[in-house]
């Protein structure tokens, strides 16, 4: 059993050893801050003299900065003061110039109403000179061909100078031929008066020269484009043709000026009779 009295005398001087280390190593402790403390006063103290010779550097060159953008304001001004005397002077240019520009302007469109018409004037003499070209040369083709038929008519004429001596000539014959025919005549009616014969009558079946053609048929009639003007009577006989081939033949049975109605002969036909057929009298 350990003695109460000796435990606290050792416990107490352990006590007092760890209280000795403690001390110790707070008066290192202590003794390091101070160091620091120093060396951090010196430093700070330099850092200040630092920052004061920066200071004054910088505030120098502020005060520069500050005069140097005084006289760039000024500098700014004046040349804002010049360039807007330059503005207005430029101002002024311009509205001169657009007015001279307006003037010029209006003549430009003055001028081009001018050409427009001197271009119209001149495509209309144009086409005038070119209208007078082809007439100019229509009537030298005219000419020309004027010329031929000039001469054409001259060799005519004097065709025709010779037939109108050889026609003389004949008119004289036939002169002669009509007064002798005439003579004849006189001396034919007399015999007929004097026999009491109708000459008409003599000649009243010859069928006349013929050559119509036919416009409209109705069964076994048919219409032609001749009539009493042409010679053709009641009974008159006409022979139908289709081309070369023939068709048949009928017999006028009503007349008018320029109209026949015929009826075709049912011994005689070969077809029916068509509109546009040709029908002429017997040779």
């Amino acid at each position: 059993m350990i003695d109460p009295a000796t435990f606290e005398v050792t416990w107490m001087k352990l006590v007092g050893n760890i209280l000795t280390v403690l001390i110790l190593l707070m008066s290192a402790f202590f003794f390091a801050v101070s160091i620091m403390t120093v060396s951090a006063h010196r430093n700070w103290k330099q850092a200040a003299t630092n920052l004061q010779i920066e200071y004054k550097t910088l505030d120098d060159k502020l005060r520069a900065a500050k005069t140097g953008t005084i006289q760039k304001e000024q500098s700014i001004v004046a040349e804002k003061v010049a360039r807007a005397q330059q503005l207005a002077q430029l101002e002024s240019q311009l509205a001169a110039q657009e007015t001279e520009l307006d003037d010029l302007s209006k003549l430009l469109t003055e001028e081009t109403i001018i050409s427009k018409e001197r271009l119209a004037r001149m495509e209309q003499a144009e086409a005038r000179a070119a209208q007078l070209d082809r007439q100019n040369k229509s009537l030298t083709e005219r000419n020309v061909q004027l010329n031929k038929e000039v001469a054409t008519s001259y060799e005519k004429l004097t065709d025709l100078t010779n037939t109108t001596f050889e026609l003389g000539t004949r008119i004289e014959e036939l002169d002669t031929i009509n007064k002798d025919l005439s003579a004849s005549v006189a001396k034919s009616a007399r015999i007929f008066k004097r026999l009491n014969i109708d000459e008409n009558q003599l000649v009243a079946d010859i069928t006349p020269l013929v050559n119509a053609v036919v416009v409209r048929t109705e069964g076994t009639r048919f219409v032609v484009m001749a009539g009493s003007d042409d010679g053709l009577r009641e009974g008159h006989k006409l022979d139908i043709f289709r081309g070369d081939v023939f068709v048949g033949t009928g017999v006028v049975r009503e007349v008018r000026n320029d109209l026949a109605v015929l009826q075709t002969i049912r011994e005689f036909m070969q077809s029916a009779v068509k509109k546009g057929d040709n029908v002429t009298s017997k040779l």
